[in-house]
Formats: C-alpha cells, structure tokens, sequence
C-alpha cells in the first residue's frame, strides 16, 4: 500500500512541476476545437439566413457536417498535436540536460523505472485530459445549436483515436530524441531526423530515378513513403473527411493506425532502454551515446549530400559534372557541420574523418548506381513466360472513374485493378523497341506506364516510349487495343453495371448544338455504345476524329462523357429515335461567314531564333523572355458561298479531337472561327453565335492559305 501511495505521490509532484504544460495544453484544446466549431458553425448560419440554404433540412445537415468537419478528422490540429507531443516529451525528461538535476533525481530513493513511468503517463495524462476537455466543450457548443447527432459523435471519437495514436508517434519519438541527446537543439534536430528522414530519403530516391532513369514510373506503384506518420496524415486525411460512412472510415483508418501503435511502441522501447543506459555524465553534450555519432552522421549527409546534387541537377539544366561536385560539396558541408554541432567546437570542423569518408563514399556509390543503372533498372524487360498479365495507362488518354459509392478513384489505381492482358508479346516488343530508340529520334512519341505482374507474384512498373508513327508500333499497339482485356480495362462503363445509376440529365453536342436526351435512356444508350465499341482499335483511337459526345450528368454534379465517331451506327441510331443526333458537317446556309486565323508560328519561331542568336552573340548570355517587334498573324473572313462550303468540309470542331494524343493530326497554325446566321433555324446554342474549329492536318484549302499568307 506504501509503494501504490508513495507512486501516486511522485505523480502528483510531477504535476505540480508541469502547471504551464498542463495550461499550454488545455488552452491550445480548447482554442483549437473551440474556436473551430464556433467559425465553421458560425459561417453555416450565416449562409442560412443570407438565403443560401433554402430548406431547414438543408441546414441542418450542413451545420452537422460543420460539426463533423470541427470535431472530426481536420488538418488544422495535426500541427498542434506533433508540436504538443513534442514539448509534453521534452519538459517532462528536461531535468536530464542539467547535471545537478540529474545527480539530484537520481540521489532520490526511487526505481528509474517509476521515476519514467511517472513522467511518461503524466505527459499522456495532459494530453488526454486536455484533448477532452477541449472535446467536450466543443460538444457542448455544437449542441447548443442542434448541430450535434450520432454521426458527429462517431467521428468525434474515431478522430479522438486518429489523433491519440499521432500523439504516440509524436510524444515517444521526442522522448527518444531526449534520451539520445544532451541538450535542447540537438534534440529538436534529433527530432526532426527521426521524423522526416524516410521522407528525406524517399524524395532523393525518386529525384535520382527521374534525373537518370528513361523507364522510370510512379504509375501503378506506391512511391510514398512506408512509414512516415506525417505523410500519412496528409495523404489520408481528405479522403477520411470525405468519407460518409463511420464505417467506411473506421476501415481505413484502424488499419493505419495499427501501424503507428506498433511505431509508437517501438520508439517507446528504444526510449526506455536508452533511458537505461544512459550515463549521468551525457547531460549537456550533444550525444548521450558517442557509439551513434558517426552513424548518425552517414545517415544525415547522404541523403542531404544526394538531395543538394539534384537540386544542382536541376538549377543547371542537367549538368551531371555540376550535380556530382554538389553532392560532393554537399557531404563535406553537412559532415563538418555535424563534427561542429558534436562538440560546440568550430576547432572539431575536420575530426573523424573516417566517418566522413564512408558518407562520401556512399553518395558517390549511390550517384554510380543510378548514373550509369548498375542494377540494370531501364535495361529490364521480362520473359515473356514470366508474365501472368500485364496493364498499361496512356499519359494522354484521360477518363473519370468513381467507385460504388461515387469516390473519385485514381485512374492508375482503377486500370491496376482491371486491365489484365494475358498477350504479352505486343507490349514486350514494345518496350524492347524503346530501348533500342531515342525518344528524339521517334516521330509522334507517346508514353505507355507499364505493370507487369510476374508469375512470382511479383511487380514491376515501367515506362515506355511509343513512336505512334512508326508502322511496327502502331501494329502491336492494334493487337493491344482490340482486345477485350484492354477495351474493359480503360472504359469503366463496359464493365460497370452500375454506371447509369444515379444519372440526372443527359445531353449531346456535335459542337454548335447541344440537345437534351430523356434519363431513362442511359442504359440504352450504354447498349448501343459498347456494342459499337466492337470496332474500336488504335487506328480509330489515334486517327478518328469524334463527330460528337454523348455527356452523363449524375445527381452530385459529376459528369461522364463518350465519344460518338461516325462509324458508330447503333449509338448513332439510338440518338437519332430520340431526336438528338445532328451531323458533324454543318451547312453552308446556316453560316453567316468564317474567320480564319494564321499564327504563322514558323516564322515567329524563325524570328525569335534569330532574336536568340542575335543576343547571344551581343551579350554572350541566353535571354530568359525574347520579344519581337512583327506580328505575324493574319486573319481572313470568308462570306463566299463556294469557300463556305469547301471549308466547312474540312473542318473538325475543336471540342471534340482525338483523346488519345494524336496531336499531329491537327494544323496548330490555323484557327477557325464559324459564326451563324442569327435568324437561322439550326439549333445552335444561343449563348454563342460562334464556334472554334481546327483543320486536320494536309486539308488546309489552297484559296485559304492563299488568304493567309503572310506579306510585309
């Protein structure tokens, strides 16, 4: 009984040392969720009575979801709790920076397993208690104004737990970094170390794969780092807040939260045995533990040393020389320094120099390894026996894609989960042609983010390089996209029976016109397209030209479109016995007259080479912006009947050009502008007496370069 008291005691003495943590906490809670709850209920009301709510019940639910947002998962508070976790762990083990603090504590008649203990449930006692307090307050005001049911309670208390365990992380690793270190700066860079080091180090890694790897990708892969608290609060955090079920957002968040109890615990374990071992005589140096000085300073200068050469990479333009001299320098800086921050001494800046040369040493083997690929990243292509299927995402085709609860899905992660080509022979060959071409060499490049899923289980992401011009790539990537597996990978709608569910208003546009199709014809229409989609190959993707768009507007103000090409007779037929289809060809009678724009931008580009060299040799330095004195630009107006017609049969309306990349096919030189008659009965839209339209490429009529030719 004597030992249960005498323990309650020291903790009640603790507290009484720690009254302004114990004030800076309960404050910054009740500021925080207080001071929340009140601006974001406040901002509701006054848009209700400003009229923007016109229901009661509309109301009602955007002052819950103001609470929700309040006492639920915010960003706001995430700084608070790490910068929190961070003095509660440095105040209560403090007493270790000072030698007569120490030698006092320690003359004391008290295990140092209770004497940590106290400290370390006292710190989490402050922050629980204040986190409540400041909880419960909030709660108090949001049910003051009705804005509090079981939704808000659930998320209220999921996000307690979010947070709970972020403190953990937070609150030991700045216990460890105090048992590590001897003084208050170094235990704040410590801190830092520990916190951003994976991030630190992921980064330089991916900054080195991009400066020196053709085929590397982040398609299809997760790059992000593994174990950083941080960087899983952020990447998480909207997508919990956005979530509406409690257990939609339970499911994700326990699973990472399992994750930073286990980091929690280990930093906890580590901070003991340090506090174990640590030595009386470590108050006020920078390290307690001299044995981690020089692992500690490999493990900050080589990615430091790594990321200041990329920057360098970078900032010149991609000067290897320059970047390799940066990290060099780099290494040599941030290693001195560190000597410096060791002992407080400038005299140290050259000591152990060992330890330094195992950190240049191992930046300049990292540099070698991804200068000149000596793992063989970009040489890598799979037999062809290995693969059990493959998925591939084009950088220039674009879709909207949305799981069973309308949630925005990535479109890499949604092919990932649905392409599975089992012929691998086209995509291999592929990727075999990539590497043997520069991509400065090919005609029209386009880039392919390739997954190979291997026989092994495992996975490789690699990016490749398509020439969309050369007739052997155009072939194998004709095989790819007939196919069934492709076409049902990409297109959500082939395989979504659920696509139409929900859809508002549908509408069809060849440009100018723009006509209104009933709801209820969402699913015949879906019919009608994917059964014309039997025809789709690349040729169609890359050289078709869409006629119009069929566009699907859904009940949260989303939207998905589909392309309709001439070809596609069923969509076609469906859209004509609902009186909606109007031809891409627009008549010569409806046109009041053409405007035609030549940028002529070859010989602004020949004028600005010109300007470019001319400064060079003038100043010797490239200029940043050049600016000439001549407009090129010629516009001409066409009323004739006869050019009227010839033109309009040339002519593709700008909203709708091939989705896939085929920007070649386009004269990017001219631009068309047709303005219809306003007493014309063709339906055009009225808010508009002008559409923008492009020529394809080599259908430029001669009368209409003629016209536009450039003449001093």
């Amino acid at each position: 009984m004597t030992s249960k008291n005498s323990f309650w005691a020291s903790c009640r003495e603790n507290h009484k040392r720690r009254i302004w943590v114990w004030i800076v906490a309960v404050l910054s809670q009740l500021l925080v969720y207080g001071g929340m709850t009140m601006v974001y209920l406040s901002r509701i009301r006054s848009f209700y009575e400003g009229g923007t709510y016109r229901t009661r019940q509309a109301f009602e639910e955007a002052m819950y979801q103001a609470a929700r947002d309040a006492l639920g998962f915010s960003d706001n508070v995430y700084p608070f709790i790490m910068i929190l976790g961070a003095i509660i762990g440095i105040q209560g083990f403090s007493y270790l920076y000072d030698r007569r603090k120490v030698d006092m504590y320690h003359s004391v008649p008290v295990a140092k397993g209770r004497r940590f203990a106290v400290v370390y449930l006292n710190g989490l006692m402050i922050y629980v208690v204040s986190y409540l307090a400041g909880l419960f307050v909030s709660m108090v005001l949001a049910g003051a104004q009705g804005a509090v049911n079981a939704a808000v309670i659930s998320d209220a208390g999921l996000a307690f737990l979010w947070n709970l365990f972020l403190f953990l992380v937070s609150y030991h690793m700045m216990i460890l970094s105090v048992m590590l270190t001897g003084n208050r700066f170094v235990t704040a860079c410590v801190y830092l170390f520990l916190g951003l080091f994976e991030i630190c180090a992921n980064a330089m890694k991916n900054a080195l794969s991009w400066d020196f790897y053709d085929t590397y990708t982040i398609a299809f892969k997760d790059s992000a780092p593994k174990l950083s608290v941080y960087y899983d609060c952020t990447a998480n955090i909207w997508q919990l807040k956005n979530l509406k079920e409690a257990g939609e957002k339970a499911a994700l968040a326990f699973p990472i939260m399992g994750k930073w109890a286990v980091i929690a615990a280990v930093f906890l374990a580590l901070s003991w045995i340090a506090y174990r071992k640590r030595a009386s005589e470590a108050a006020g140096k920078a390290i307690a533990f001299p044995v981690l000085k020089p692992f500690l300073k490999v493990a900050v200068a080589i990615p430091g040393a790594l990321l200041i050469g990329s920057l360098v990479y970078d900032s010149s333009n991609g000067n290897v020389t320059l970047m390799a001299a940066g990290m060099l320098a780099g290494a040599v800086i941030i290693c001195a320094a560190m000597e410096v921050l060791y002992a407080f001494d400038i005299r140290c800046i050259l000591k152990h120099l060992p330890s330094t040369g195992v950190a240049i040493a191992g930046v300049l083997a990292i540099f070698c390894i991804f200068k000149w690929d000596l793992t063989g990243y970009d040489k890598y292509i799979p037999d062809q026996n290995r693969v059990e299927s493959i998925a591939i995402s084009l950088d220039s085709y674009y879709d909207n894609y949305w799981d069973e609860n309308r949630q925005y899905i990535n479109s890499d992660d949604y092919i990932k989960e649905n392409m599975f080509l089992t012929d691998a022979k086209p995509v291999l060959a592929l990727a075999a042609m990539s590497r043997q071409t520069d991509a400065e060499d090919m005609g029209q490049s386009r880039t392919l983010q390739v997954l190979y899923r291997l026989k092994s289980g495992r996975e490789k992401a690699r990016r490749v390089v398509v020439d969309y011009d050369d007739p052997k790539a155009v072939a194998y990537l004709d095989q790819i996209f007939k196919t069934d597996e492709f076409k049902r990978g990409i297109f959500q709608v082939m395989t979504d029976e659920k696509y139409c569910d929900g859809v508002t208003k549908i509408s069809y546009s060849n440009g100018p016109v723009r006509t209104a199709i009933p709801a209820k014809e969402a699913d015949a229409l879906r019919a009608a397209w994917i059964k014309d989609m039997e025809q789709f190959d690349f040729k169609l993707a890359k050289d078709g030209m869409p006629c119009g768009q069929i566009t699907l507007s859904y009940a949260d103000y989303s939207q998905r479109e589909w392309y309709v090409y001439d070809t596609f007779t069923e969509t076609i037929a469906c859209l004509k016995k609902n009186e909606a289809f109007y031809p891409a060809q627009l008549n010569a009678e409806d046109v009041d007259y053409i405007t035609v724009v030549n940028y002529h931008n070859e010989l602004t580009q020949e004028a600005v080479d010109m300007a470019v060299d001319e400064s060079v040799a003038r100043e010797g330095d490239m200029p940043i912006d050049v600016a000439i004195d001549v407009d090129y630009t010629v516009t001409e107006n066409f009323t004739d009947r006869a050019q009227l017609e010839e033109i309009l049969s040339e002519i593709h309306c700008s909203y709708f050009t091939s989705p896939w990349g085929n920007y070649n096919g386009i004269e990017d030189n001219y631009s068309v502008n047709v303005v219809f008659k306003k007493d014309s009965d063709y339906p055009y839209e009225r808010d508009s007496y002008y559409f923008n339209y492009v020529f394809v490429k080599g259908q430029v009529p001669d009368f209409v370069a003629e016209a536009t030719a450039y003449t001093e």
